[in-house]
């Protein structure tokens, strides 16, 4: 596979969503991604019906496929000498970032 977004589209256009390395369809990483940005909102005292949304618009920009490309394309494919931890990390950071610019979120 050559690209992340690659990656992507063989998931959506599988009969399952499944990704190819585990059991783990795409709707229920969806999910999980939205519980994991609401639970990071608890603290803050804002109306859980607001939190919802956040946690929904974040979940839907990360499959836009606008968005995926662009990752893609930042992300690009591990070095020689890059580790899949590392690989994993760097592309976490890149994906904090986007996210962060795309929602205004200061550090």
């Amino acid at each position: 596979m050559s690209s992340f977004k690659e990656f992507m589209d063989r998931a959506e256009d599988s009969p399952t969503k499944a990704l190819s390395a585990s059991n783990t369809a795409l709707p229920a990483i969806e999910t999980a991604l939205t519980v994991a940005v609401s639970n990071l909102l608890t603290p803050a005292s804002v109306p859980i019906d607001k939190k919802q949304d956040f946690s929904k618009k974040v979940s839907s920009v990360v499959r836009d496929e606008g968005f995926i490309s662009e990752f893609s394309d930042r992300i690009g494919v591990p070095s020689e000498r890059e580790t899949e931890d590392e690989f994993v990390e760097r592309s976490s950071s890149v994906l904090r970032q986007m996210l962060r610019t795309r929602f205004g979120i200061k550090d």
